[in-house]
């Protein structure tokens, strides 16, 4: 029986992906490959890296705000300038112009990117890219998670407190309860036994709660950091870096 193997915020980064999974023996055919988002910007090879990811039998991400903008500039062209100068969209750019790839390709990956959730709820896991808005409860990530795929726009997940992309107060919670503050001035654990996986804050190694059932796996590899991938049901990970 193969794995259920999680990776953190790729970020273009191809070469370290390709480290990481051969240092964990991935198999496509035996394991599962999740991912918390982000997988484009600030690193030099989203084309092959999204080649390489739409191959892959079992491939289950959720999509992280730079998805979005990379979703939208394939689809429609879109290129808001806070994506292109701000969040690394540049290097985005000019690498499918590098590779020549035609309209119709760009196209097809971002209908391809289109089909990924905004939160995936399992029975054992739930894989959001940012965090859990204060106050939400299983019942409302499972609605977000049945959302039908969305082509353009994600304006209404914008905002860090109500956005399951954007938000981090689940993490900071976490991490202050980890560091002794007083539970009681802190956002709730949810009432969940399932395994919680998140990205987009970037940490220096993996972060892990039990009283919150989270773990958080972006480790800066889009800042010139390490990429980490996790075995999800013993924890165990690897990094390439």
């Amino acid at each position: 029986m193969g794995r259920n193997l999680i990776v953190g915020d790729i970020h273009s980064q191809y070469g370290l992906l390709m480290d990481v999974l051969s240092v964990a023996a991935f198999s496509p055919e035996d394991d599962t490959l999740y991912s918390v988002g982000d997988l484009a910007d600030r690193g030099p090879e989203t084309v092959r890296l999204i080649q390489f990811l739409s191959s892959l039998p079992s491939y289950k991400p959720v999509l992280g705000n730079h998805d979005f903008w990379l979703r939208d500039y394939l689809v429609s062209g879109m290129s808001p300038s806070l994506w292109l100068n701000e969040n690394g969209g540049l290097r985005t750019v000019k690498d499918f112009l590098r590779y020549g790839v035609p309209e119709k390709e760009k196209v097809k990956m971002g209908e391809w990117l289109s089909r990924a959730p905004y939160v995936r709820t399992e029975d054992r896991y739930i894989i959001i890219h940012g965090g859990i808005p204060s106050g939400w409860t299983v019942m409302e990530l499972e609605k977000i998670s049945s959302l039908p795929p969305s082509t353009i726009g994600y304006a209404w997940l914008e905002d860090e407190k109500t956005s399951p992309v954007f938000n981090r107060t689940y993490l900071q919670s976490a991490m202050a309860f980890e560091n002794g503050a007083d539970p009681s001035v802190l956002q709730a654990p949810l009432d969940t036994d399932r395994k919680i996986f998140i990205g987009h804050t970037p940490l220096n190694s993996p972060f892990h709660s039990e009283r919150y059932h989270l773990t958080a796996l972006d480790t800066g590899a889009g800042h010139g950091k390490k990429l980490t991938l996790m075995d999800m049901d013993t924890l165990r990970y690897w990094q390439a870096g």
